[in-house]
């Protein structure tokens, strides 16, 4: 019964100082929450996504645009700095492009994005996120 107790005791006493030596909470810098909305030619992007990549290539955060408006939540936000912004749009009627070695209509087919490509795979988009007040990052695209 005695040894018992000294196993479960020294169990618990290892395990307490592995979680201490790990650490409580998660590693890394505080992420914040970003929200913000999407206009093209005026009106609100029905639909799309948006993604935030570090300038030093270090941090990225995406989320989906609905209604024109995004939000990415604290719990998978961005940490403070600056950020190349990619925001995509696919034509739901438009007819799938071949993607490379693919065939039109595979599941690897890349849909047409209603949107030019400087806001996308040639984004001239930045934005800084910052570790005070609001990340409310509007976007008025033309």
């Amino acid at each position: 019964m005695h040894q018992t107790l000294l196993s479960r005791s020294a169990a618990v006493l290892a395990l307490l100082t592995c979680l201490l030596l790990v650490g409580c909470g998660s590693s890394g810098p505080k992420k914040y929450r970003v929200t913000g909305t999407v206009k093209y030619k005026g009106e609100p992007l029905k639909t799309g996504t948006i993604t935030f990549r570090s300038i030093d290539g270090q941090h990225n955060g995406a989320g989906t645009i609905a209604g024109g408006s995004y939000d990415i939540p604290e719990v998978s936000g961005l940490p403070a700095g600056k950020y190349q912004v990619t925001i995509s749009s696919p034509d739901p009627k438009a007819p799938q492009a071949a993607a490379a070695g693919g065939m039109p209509g595979d599941s690897s087919a890349i849909p047409k994005d209603l949107l030019p490509a400087k806001y996308n795979t040639s984004t001239e988009l930045s934005a800084e996120i910052k570790s005070d007040g609001s990340n409310e990052i509007p976007f008025d695209l033309k």
